[in-house]
């Protein structure tokens, strides 16, 4: 008897705010749907973070949706447990329900632990899932020891990780005896453990790639339940987009590595692609990676700039054409009229995460002085130039609100594209 172990899917998410990263997400959790078909498993187990956010987009539903339709409708039994990403902040109810409430989910544990037991003509199997925020119980459960096949499933971090964060709260030791599987979520790569009773412990690791560090290759775990001891084979998943990755001395090295590792790839998608620079100036690299980007060769890239302060972080993203012609950190500079927030802010329009939103409130917390500086600033200018403003707002926000619908357009697109 086969199951299908998947982990953190984030329906929804955006790496880097691209589009085409979106539709990667998607496509990685089809193909979990399509393996679980194909090895005809009997159970699709997903360890949390299905969602990206408790909000997600309406195409997550509809993906979602459909893609578990497939398994309800083959017989497949679906488990899913929450993670912290669909656990609302608020009073408000997780995206799962929904999915429940369709009828596509048949055990889900958010607010509670859930026990289940499926019975099939070779074997019992004894379902203990456990959500992120109840992962502390694990300790506690009482494990059934009348032959059947027990597995749990949590999303949490293992100690054993060696992961320097305090959400690390449970250790191996902490697991009752007496499972036959240990289906784990959270942690972005495939990793293999042993419970002390024997059994195996596994993260197949998230379906994409959304950090640099969760490179490269990306797995589900299809696991054996028949044999007295489990197999477990982790797959490879196929429609993960390729990344590359390469330190250089040397601009002419450094592009002749690059054009040779990208044209090896064998992917229907353009690659992402991460230099490290030890002694060349961003300048040199940055043109080259642009033009391959302008060329369709790559789809996306980050620069790390190594000096003797450290490793310092930058990126360009695939957005108008115009910023190939404009110098836009001059132009903020220009308008802030304050060095350190003008870079803050430069850095945020470029790639707007919630880390560096963060910087820059904690910066305008600490310099009230630069506050009330901008704010006398923005007084004067917007009674010097309130008309050309308005026209420059206007067609900025009919600008925008038609970016946004060809956005939205496009992922449900795509999702009407995979009924």
């Amino acid at each position: 008897m086969l199951i299908l172990h998947v982990s953190d899917t984030h329906l929804g998410a955006m790496p880097y705010g691209l589009v085409s990263r979106a539709r990667d997400v998607y496509e990685a959790f089809k193909e979990t749907v399509d393996i679980a078909l194909k090895e005809r498993v009997s159970i699709y187990l997903h360890a949390g973070d299905f969602f990206d956010s408790p909000n997600p987009p309406p195409e997550s539903y509809i993906i979602a949706y459909r893609e578990l339709k497939k398994l309800k409708e083959s017989g497949i039994r679906t488990v899913v447990i929450s993670g912290q990403h669909d656990i609302p902040r608020r009073h408000a109810i997780s995206p799962l329900y929904l999915l429940q409430d369709l009828g596509v989910i048949d055990v889900l544990a958010i607010n509670s632990v859930s026990n289940k037991t499926f019975e099939y003509p070779s074997l019992v199997v004894s379902i203990y899932a456990v959500p992120y925020g109840l992962r502390s119980l694990i300790s506690k459960m009482a494990v059934s020891k009348e032959g059947n096949r027990n597995i749990l499933i949590a999303h949490l971090l293992l100690r054993e990780l060696g992961i320097p964060s305090e959400e690390a709260d449970i250790s191996l030791n902490h697991i009752p005896k007496g499972f036959t599987y240990i289906a784990l979520g959270d942690y972005h790569v495939k990793t293999e453990l042993r419970h002390v009773d024997g059994a195996p412990a596994i993260y197949p690791g998230a379906t994409e790639i959304h950090r640099e560090n969760e490179c490269c290759d990306k797995y589900v775990a299809l696991v054996d339940l028949g044999p007295k001891e489990p197999i477990v084979n982790f797959l490879k998943l196929k429609s993960v987009r390729p990344w590359v990755r390469v330190r250089c001395a040397d601009a002419s090295l450094c592009v002749k590595e690059l054009s040779e590792i990208v044209h090896r790839i064998d992917s229907s998608k353009r690659p992402i692609v991460s230099v490290e620079l030890l002694k060349i100036g961003v300048e040199v690299i940055t043109r080259i990676l642009n033009e391959m980007i302008n060329k369709g060769v790559i789809e996306y890239y980050r620069i790390k700039v190594a000096d003797e302060g450290g490793i310092l972080e930058g990126s360009t993203v695939k957005m108008d054409d115009v910023y190939e012609y404009i110098d836009l950190d001059k132009i903020i500079q220009n308008i802030i009229k304050h060095e350190n927030l003008a870079l803050l802010i430069s850095r945020y329009v470029k790639e707007p995460t919630r880390q560096i939103a963060d910087e820059i409130i904690q910066f305008l917390k600490n310099n009230v002085e630069a506050v009330k500086a901008l704010e006398m600033s923005s007084t004067y200018s917007s009674a010097q130039y309130r008309d050309s403003n308005n026209n420059m707002v206007d067609s900025v926000r009919n600008r925008d609100r038609k970016d946004s619908v060809n956005r939205r357009a496009s992922l449900l697109s795509f999702a009407g594209e995979n009924r």
